[in-house]
């Protein structure tokens, strides 16, 4: 005769759930740490990049910071790598891909109007006691600045001095960065799209 038994809990699963207490972590990557070192260049300049601060930020420990990167040094070259394929490399793509100089020209310009430009005031401050930021910050200068002077001469077909074009728009892109501007992007773009259009009438 079989004899009716109710169900017993696993004494295995009772036992796993006694001994172990889970603990969930966050888990960071190096994104996440150059993420943060970007906020705390917008928010408090250099003076925000530091193991101990960024930690704070995330509120970790340093510990996580030194999994990912050996110094600060090594943090300063990813995160101003990210800087230099963002706001140059792709912004300069997105700009080629205009149908005439002058839409070329304001997608340049719009890294001064639209990207975030207290973050390159940050880096350009930065630069003048950093000798390594300063490296990253003048080849994208000069990255840029060829790029605008290269492009007028293509674009132009002799029409305008190329060189002059391309140096004063590139100045045009410091300028709205620095100066006041920088804090009304639209009102900043809408003169630059008015600029452009006389130049292309004189063109």
């Amino acid at each position: 005769m079989v004899e009716d038994r109710k169900p017993q809990s696993s004494e295995a699963g009772a036992t796993i759930h006694s001994l172990y207490v889970f603990k969930v972590r966050r888990v960071l990557t190096r994104d996440h740490w150059i993420a943060a070192g970007f906020d705390a260049l917008d928010h408090d300049g250099d003076a925000g990049i530091s193991a101990e601060r960024l930690a704070r930020r995330l509120n970790v420990t340093r510990g996580s910071f030194y999994h990912h990167f050996r110094n600060r040094e090594d943090f300063v070259h990813a995160l101003l790598s990210a800087w230099e394929a963002d706001y140059a490399d792709r912004m300069l793509a997105h700009a080629a891909a205009g149908r005439s100089l002058e839409e070329v020209l304001q997608r340049y310009l719009a890294i001064a109007a639209e990207k975030q430009p207290g973050r390159e005031t940050a880096i350009r401050a930065w630069a003048r006691h950093d000798p390594l930021v300063a490296v990253y910050q003048q080849r994208v200068d000069q990255t840029r600045l060829t790029f605008a002077i290269t492009t007028c001469r293509a674009r132009a077909g002799g029409l305008v001095d190329a060189e002059l074009v391309g140096r004063l728009a590139h100045l045009c892109l410091i300028g709205g960065q620095e100066s006041g501007d920088r804090l009304q992007p639209a009102a900043f773009a809408r003169r630059i799209q008015d600029a452009l259009a006389l130049l292309n009438h004189r063109a």
